[in-house]
């Protein structure tokens, strides 16, 4: 934009402390709108919440079952390799 072409004004603007207040009513949000971010609101912190943990222990418990059981046959394999190597 070019700033020659457009007319100066003669005065600086007031600072908005100065100026009258258009209105004595506080600007809110409408009713719709409150009751809009309300339910937003709700659907959010209902939709960040934690996973049910029943699966996640389930889950973990069968994990670390396995893992024992192939810990116990590694080691029953293990020994019964060096019986078998020592002859006894």
């Amino acid at each position: 934009m070019n700033t020659l072409l457009t007319t100066r004004h003669p005065v600086p603007p007031e600072p908005l402390s100065v100026l009258p207040p258009e209105t004595t009513r506080v600007p809110r949000a409408s009713l719709i709108d409150r009751a809009a971010m309300r339910i937003g609101l709700w659907l959010l912190l209902w939709g960040s919440r934690p996973v049910a943990d029943t699966d996640a222990v389930d889950r973990h418990r069968q994990r670390e079952f396995l893992l024992a059981e192939r810990e116990r046959r590694d080691a029953e394999a293990a020994m019964a390799t060096r019986l078998w190597m020592h002859g006894a």
